[in-house]
């Protein structure tokens, strides 16, 4: 992959990434079903690394080619200033990355440490002594934890599943640790640990764009809009659940990052409370086969809108060729392909007027 061809890549993938990002946030509140909001995310978080592995290992159509009208002499100036911020931009990059994942893993190591020094495992006298009924279903491994010091509770998963509880909650009212414990199952049950994951992985590879932030934010609230409709709805009522909320939540702040606590922020706080209160004041929202058909809707539409923003690319290769709507493939996938034999294009059809040598021994140089 050339200069140029890294250009166009670079060019585009972001655009690409805000046409998604931007449908799931029209889509979901089309739906306005938390549940079927989390799946949407998870599908775009997984449609957008999808995008990131399709521009760097797949060819792409063309659509727009303007640059094969420039001379050959604009097309050349281009092609060098295009090396010099494709250098200047892997550098930023890097850089960038390298500070995501070193405060990732400072955080994981922070986050063992939490674990091995300020929590405890629960004793099967107190899991037993926990409101949970044989009707909720529990995740396979899980691992009850309590906390030493006064924190909200919060989830967690690489390998096992675990649920963190300080234990000023553990002598609260019953249907107090009910609520929490329910939502936070949910979590687990729903592999929201998985989404977070992929969150995660997107953020760091795009930790440059703002629409990756947004998502971020978004899917965050998503989560806990399920599990609190979860947990209300299987609580006495929900006036109830909102005095958990806000009962728990001031101390939720406390709580280690890269996990999943009840609730972090105030804001986010406040938006759950207005999102619970509205629903007890429309309970007779659409029956549930006419959800089923929004949500099938919903998902359909950013699968489509996917598959089409994945051939939505910013004509600004300079040696693209005008003789083939289509670009060649990227030099590893076309060799990785030729040792098994497959034989794929992977150089420009240049047109007569352009000296495709003299460009590529300036990509070189």
């Amino acid at each position: 992959m050339n200069a140029s061809q890294l250009f166009e890549t670079v060019a585009s993938l972001p655009l690409q990434v805000l046409v998604v990002v931007v449908s799931i946030v029209v889509l979901s509140r089309f739906v306005d079903h938390a549940a079927t909001n989390c799946r949407l995310w998870t599908i775009g978080f997984v449609a957008i690394l999808g995008l990131i592995a399709a521009a760097f290992l797949l060819p792409h159509l063309r659509l727009f080619n303007d640059v094969s009208r420039l001379s050959e002499s604009a097309a050349r100036t281009m092609f060098v200033l295009q090396i010099w911020i494709i250098k200047a931009l892997v550098v930023v990059w890097a850089i960038g990355l390298t500070v995501v994942l070193v405060r990732r893993l400072g955080r994981m190591i922070v986050l063992s440490q939490f674990f091995s020094q300020r929590c405890r495992v629960m004793t099967d006298e107190e899991i037993a002594t926990l409101p949970l009924g044989e009707q909720d279903e529990l995740p396979k491994h899980l691992r009850w934890l309590v906390s030493f010091e006064k924190h909200g509770p919060f989830c967690w998963q690489l390998q096992r599943p675990t649920i963190v509880l300080p234990s000023c909650l553990l002598r609260e009212e019953e249907e107090v640790l009910r609520h929490v414990l329910l939502h936070e199952l949910e979590h687990l049950r729903t592999n929201h640990p998985l989404q977070h994951f992929l969150q995660g992985t997107c953020n760091a590879l795009l930790w440059f764009h703002p629409a990756i932030w947004w998502a971020a934010r978004n899917a965050e609230l998503t989560r806990e809009f399920h599990c609190d409709e979860v947990a209300a709805k299987a609580g006495k009522t929900v006036a109830s659940y909102l005095k958990t909320l806000a009962k728990v939540a001031e101390q939720s702040a406390t709580a280690p990052t890269c996990t999943l606590a009840f609730g972090r922020r105030k804001s986010a706080i406040v938006r759950r409370t207005e999102r619970l209160v509205s629903q007890v004041e429309t309970a007779h929202g659409p029956d549930s086969s006419h959800a089923h058909r929004r949500a099938s809707l919903a998902i359909g539409c950013l699968v489509l809108v996917v598959l089409v923003v994945s051939q939505l690319w910013l004509p600004v290769n300079v040696l693209a060729s005008s003789r083939t709507p289509v670009s060649p493939w990227p030099t590893w996938t076309a060799n990785l392909l030729h040792e098994f034999g497959v034989s794929v294009r992977d150089y420009e059809r240049f047109d007569a007027r352009h000296d495709l040598n003299e460009l590529l021994n300036a990509d070189e140089d």
